[in-house]
């Protein structure tokens, strides 16, 4: 294969100036000369790193803006309109790009197979160049512009087609040898034409067959024309259309969904337990989820509440959203008031306390520590001083999880699907949007961590169709640390809910859905350029 070389070209309105050949990986455009191959005016509006055109193995490109914040509009070749583009894109020669404005400073992508002579290139040349060469650039587009609308009709496309196979060297595979032979005989005895064409409509489908399994295993469909989205591959990976919506219009939880995205897959080993183990937590938690008969959608979701990060254990320290160290108990990680207000049936009194009052023997303390956790949702319980108990050793921060002895609903997976669907279920119409309408998922994971809330009472909060979740929760006046630690946590399942069936669709060892785990895995596709927009910081 020959080498190419990567040259760009302003626009004439601009001079015309040619730029190259770059032979690198990464070619940088910015204003600050230290870090780019190109620099450009500052008074333009050209951030000091604006964007970077990136050379993949197989001969392709892609444009990435450096930041967010960093304008870039993008004409496809043979096309006029420009597109702005805030995350990576396939770019390909003649395709063309500008910064700041659509009208602003426009390049060219060109590709060669040999290298011109450096000093050739490296003066460019301006509007006022001969006219001559003017004129051979305005053929030359004719003339591809021509070649690229007659190679995109039918029988330029099969013309395409045979002259590769002739180039490969396929025609003289032993497959198609005897094909023709088969064919020609068929003609010799009669009656072959028709068996010739019905053979090459069957191989036209089998090729066909192919191409669509590709595209499925991949996430290509043929009706996209527009670039990846985060919105849209959110939406494709949960298969539930709500989600373009929800992460388009809620900036609040998108801002805390990219951080926890980031998280995860920063460090991926500590969620591999969720769909390398069977008969996890979460296995028996998504079970439970789908006996009660709860839409798949939100199954697919919520059942993520349980695939926290590390080793499954009973008892985890978590901040409430009064920002207090207290208990989580259960494969949910469920405060003692959370659970209480979900209406599980049995949940015992616990409290966050330091190893030393832990392992005491002043049990008025500790019953007075307990009885303050009951205050929190305006509860007095009497208890048994004989049945407190402590564990939970294993935590940060040096303390214990005091807690009566007794069951607790909280670690049963049964008990919680129950409590999950009366409160958060598709058929809960007070207060939640309806199945299938904006925001419906959204709303019941909020719904869920706005549980723990103090003030105002979450039967005092109601969600709907009409607005995002964050929207709601600042209409209704909700103090800003609780709204975040609702919105966070939410943001996490979610997050959970796409990235870990990424980790298990590009983890190598794993061939198809574990049992147990989901119906089926994402496409790798989708997951390989979440994973993209991640690394390259372009969520």
């Amino acid at each position: 294969m020959a080498r190419t070389v990567t040259f760009l070209q302003l626009a004439p309105e601009f001079g015309g100036t040619r730029f190259g050949p770059f032979t690198g990986v990464e070619i940088r455009l910015g204003s600050d000369p230290s870090r780019n191959d190109i620099t450009l005016p500052e008074a333009l509006g050209v951030a000091p790193e604006h964007v970077k055109i990136l050379a993949q193995p197989d001969g392709s490109y892609i444009l990435a803006p450096v930041d967010r914040t960093a304008a870039v509009w993008i004409r496809r070749a043979g096309t006029a309109r420009p597109r702005q583009v805030t995350t990576p894109v396939a770019v390909q020669a003649g395709d063309a790009f500008s910064l700041v404005t659509a009208e602003g400073v426009r390049f060219e992508l060109q590709v060669e197979a040999q290298a011109r002579a450096p000093g050739r290139d490296a003066q460019g040349a301006g509007l006022g160049a001969s006219g001559s060469r003017v004129a051979t650039g305005v053929l030359g587009e004719i003339r591809r512009v021509g070649l690229a609308k007659f190679f995109t009709t039918r029988i330029g496309h099969f013309l395409q087609t045979a002259w590769r196979f002739v180039a490969t060297g396929q025609i003289f595979s032993p497959v198609y040898i005897v094909m023709g032979l088969t064919m020609l005989s068929g003609w010799i005895l009669a009656g072959g034409t028709g068996f010739g064409m019905l053979s090459l409509k069957r191989s036209r489908a089998d090729v066909q067959e192919q191409l669509t399994n590709c595209r499925d295993q991949l996430g290509v469909t043929e009706d996209e024309g527009e670039d990846p989205t985060v919105a849209g591959l959110t939406r494709r990976i949960l298969v539930d259309p709500s989600w373009s919506t929800t992460v388009e219009n809620d900036a609040e939880l998108y801002q805390a969904y990219a951080q926890a995205l980031r998280v995860i897959f920063s460090d991926p080993s500590r969620y591999a337990w969720v769909y390398r183990r069977k008969g996890s937590d979460f296995d028996r938690f998504k079970a439970a989820l789908e006996a009660e008969g709860i839409p798949e959608n939100l199954v697919r979701v919520l059942a993520f509440a349980a695939a926290r990060p590390g080793v499954q254990r009973e008892w985890d320290l978590v901040v409430d959203s009064d920002d207090a160290e207290v208990c989580g108990r259960g494969p949910l990680g469920l405060t003692w008031a959370q659970a209480k207000r979900l209406g599980l049936e049995q949940v015992q009194l616990d409290a966050f306390v330091d190893s030393a009052t832990a392992r005491s023997n002043d049990t008025a303390k500790q019953a007075e520590l307990l009885r303050a956790t009951a205050a929190r949702v305006d509860e007095t319980i009497a208890l048994d001083e004989a049945s407190i108990r402590s564990a939970g050793a294993h935590l940060q921060g040096g303390g214990e999880c005091l807690y009566v002895e007794g069951p607790d609903d909280r670690t049963d997976p049964r008990a919680l699907a129950r409590a999950l669907d009366r409160a958060l279920g598709a058929g809960v119409g007070r207060g939640l949007p309806r199945e299938s309408e904006q925001y419906w998922i959204a709303s019941r994971l909020v719904k869920l961590y706005t549980l723990d809330f103090t003030r105002p009472s979450p039967d005092e909060l109601a969600f709907d169709a009409r607005q995002a979740p964050s929207t709601a929760m600042t209409l209704a006046q909700v103090k800003d640390s609780r709204k975040q630690f609702a919105v966070r946590q939410a943001a996490t399942v979610l997050a959970r809910a796409v990235a870990i069936p990424c980790l298990a669709t590009l983890d190598k060892e794993v061939r198809a859905a574990p049992p147990g785990f989901l119906w089926e895995l994402p496409n790798l596709g989708s997951c390989a350029i979440v994973k993209a927009f991640v690394e390259y910081d372009q969520i």
